[in-house]
C-alpha cells in the first residue's frame, strides 16, 4: 500500500508531518512526502497530477497537510484527486470552507451547531457599523488566521476602530465576533472518522484571552462530554472532513464551536495527553483502505 502526504517541502515540515511519516512507514509499503507547490497538473485528453515524473494516481491514500498559505494551490490539486477518486479525508471544497473562518461558521450553522454571533465586514464602514451593534468586549479575526494569530481581543471601541483602520488599510477582510464569557479556555477534540481519538483543554496565559499554545497558553488533559463528542463529530461532518480538530468553548448558554481545523498541529496534544495521535490517524487511514 502506498501513502502520500501532500503538504510543505521537506525543509519546512514540522513535528506533526514528521510524526505522521514515521507512523505511516510502520504500516505502509511506501510513504512519500509531496510538496503541493511542486505538483504539476496536466490537462490533455485526460487530467493528471504529476510529481517527479509519476502520477499521483498510483497512491492508495493521500493525506493533505494544506495550511492557509498553500490553500490556493492545494485546492486545484485536491480537485484533481477528487476526479481520480483517490481516497483522502476531504474533497477540494473543504479547503475553501475550512480556510475561511466565516464560511466555516456558516456551514456549522446550517448543520445546527452553535457558534458565536459573527459579522463579516469588507469595508471600514460596515465593520464599524457591525461593531456598534455588539456589546463590548468583541473579537476581531482575520479570515485566514491560524494558531491564534490574527485574533484580537478588543475591550474598547477606540481600540477596535484603530485595529479596523489598520486591517482595512492592509486590505484584510474582518470577522467581528461576539466574545463568549468563559474561564479563559478552549477545548479541542481530534476527529478521525466517527471517533474522537484525543481531546484536551487549552488554558490561556495570565492576562491573555487566546488559549492557543502559540499565544502562550498551556494544555491540560480533558475528556469531552457526550454532548461535546456529538458536537465535534457534527462539526467535522458539516465541513466535509473525516480528519480534523474541532475547537469549542463553554458559554453560559451552551457549547460553541469557534473553529474547525483540517491541518491541526498534534505536538501539543500528544505531549499533554501522552496519546500517539499520529499513530491513531494512520490506523484510521488503514481502516479506510479496507472498506
Amino acid at each position: 500500500m502506498k501513502l502520500a502526504i501532500l503538504g510543505p517541502s521537506e525543509s519546512k515540515i514540522g513535528y506533526s508531518t514528521k510524526k505522521l511519516i514515521v507512523e505511516g512507514e510502520k504500516v505502509f509499503d511506501e510513504v512519500s512526502l509531496i510538496p503541493v507547490i511542486d505538483v504539476k497538473l496536466r490537462i490533455s485528453n485526460d487530467l493528471d497530477a504529476i510529481y517527479k515524473g509519476k502520477s499521483l494516481k498510483r497512491f492508495d491514500y493521500i493525506l493533505p497537510r494544506i495550511d492557509s498559505k498553500r490553500a490556493v494551490i492545494g485546492y486545484p490539486v485536491v480537485r484533481f484527486l477528487d476526479y481520480f477518486g483517490t481516497k483522502k479525508p476531504y474533497p477540494a471544497e473543504t479547503i475553501l470552507i475550512a480556510h475561511n473562518k466565516f464560511l466555516t461558521l456558516e456551514r456549522l450553522v446550517r448543520n445546527d451547531v452553535l457558534v458565536p454571533e459573527t459579522y463579516l465586514a469588507a469595508s471600514k464602514k460596515s465593520a464599524n457599523e457591525a461593531m456598534n451593534r455588539m456589546k463590548l468586549p468583541i473579537i476581531l479575526k482575520l479570515l485566514t488566521g491560524f494558531g491564534g494569530m490574527g485574533v484580537m481581543f478588543m475591550e474598547s471601541k477606540e481600540a477596535a476602530r484603530s485595529a479596523i483602520d489598520t486591517l482595512k488599510t492592509l486590505q484584510h477582510e474582518i470577522c467581528i465576533e461576539k466574545f463568549i464569557e468563559n474561564p479563559g479556555e478552549d477545548i479541542r477534540g481530534i476527529v478521525a472518522g466517527n471517533e474522537i481519538i484525543a481531546s484536551y483543554r487549552r488554558v490561556a496565559a495570565p492576562e491573555e484571552k487566546r488559549a492557543n499554545i502559540h499565544a502562550g497558553g498551556h494544555g491540560e488533559a480533558f475528556t469531552l462530554t457526550e454532548e461535546m463528542k456529538e458536537i465535534a463529530l457534527k462539526s467535522a461532518q458539516a465541513i466535509g472532513s473525516r480528519i480534523c480538530a474541532v475547537d469549542m468553548i463553554r458559554g453560559e448558554d451552551g457549547v460553541y464551536v469557534t473553529e474547525v481545523n483540517i491541518n491541526p498541529g498534534i505536538e501539543g496534544i500528544e505531549k499533554t495527553t501522552n496519546i500517539n495521535i499520529a499513530q491513531r490517524i494512520i490506523s484510521y487511514i488503514k481502516s479506510e483502505l479496507k472498506r
